[in-house]
């Protein structure tokens, strides 16, 4: 592996055989199309994604083999992973190699800087476990981390909207109640303890569960990337500018996702 920015590392070896293993299977078996990589922008920028399928996730897969089919590996964005994803040695093994790191602002800051590309989905499992009422509404529970690190480190933020994604299993409830008593957030950072329809387990009452996906029909659309206007880390010290920026990101989000979701 050689080193890239911000001191982190990847195999573009391991990546590309992702990559192939992804078109191969995945593409096919999703109907899966993804539009709007020409929009994505020269040097380092913040994509920021819905999440879905909770553990599957199989969406973040599919739009980084298309990135790297399209664009090469310069456009590739790591990806900003939870800690349990990064610190669970078997999980780690086979996902940092592709670009996994940990979700804090040091890190991405630090790979910004350098000129790469990060991904992160600011819902996390707010969103990826999201009721299957819900799977075509944009759930990012208040956050406005990733508008205050775009701001702060004055890089364009690029939306990356998948539809379809929150069909490869069933999230009956996502157990937000139940989260609340065990007090997972302070222990294991999770807000959500979903119950689950999904193959071939059936009913699950946990938090992160492999499982077989259903073969859902999915797209994803890179939007225009959005610059906010004024930029810069004094921009990302004013609470009111920084809510502003995240709120029109996540209704140009929300209205991609409704015209993908109306076809």
């Amino acid at each position: 592996m050689r080193p890239t920015a911000g001191g982190r590392k990847r195999d573009p070896v391991a990546i590309a055989r992702a990559a192939a293993f992804v078109d191969r299977v995945l593409v096919p078996y999703h109907r899966a199309r993804v539009t709007g990589l020409e929009r994505i922008p020269d040097g380092p920028a913040l994509f920021v994604a819905n999440h879905n399928g909770g553990f599957y996730s199989g969406d973040t897969y599919l739009f980084g083999a298309a990135v790297l089919r399209a664009r090469g590996l310069a456009h590739v964005p790591y990806a900003l992973a939870h800690d349990l994803v990064v610190g669970f040695p078997p999980l780690a093994r086979r996902l940092v190699p592709l670009g996994a790191v940990g979700a804090d602002t040091a890190t991405a800051a630090a790979l910004l800087a350098g000129g790469a590309k990060v991904l992160a989905y600011p819902g996390g499992d707010a969103d990826g476990a999201r009721a299957f009422r819900d799977r075509n509404r944009i759930r990012f529970d208040g956050a406005t981390g990733y508008a205050r690190l775009a701001l702060a480190c004055d890089v364009p933020l690029v939306p990356v909207v998948a539809a379809g994604a929150h069909s490869t299993a069933v999230v009956l409830a996502d157990g937000a109640a139940v989260a609340r008593l065990l007090r997972t957030r302070r222990w294991l950072r999770l807000r959500r303890w979903p119950l689950l329809l999904s193959v071939p387990w059936g009913l699950t009452f946990l938090p992160s569960v492999p499982y077989l996906p259903l073969p859902a029909r999915i797209t994803i659309e890179v939007g225009d990337p959005i610059r906010f206007d004024p930029s810069g880390p004094a921009a990302a010290r004013a609470p009111a500018h920084v809510r502003a920026c995240a709120d029109r990101v996540e209704a140009v989000m929300q209205a991609t996702l409704d015209r993908l979701t109306a076809r």
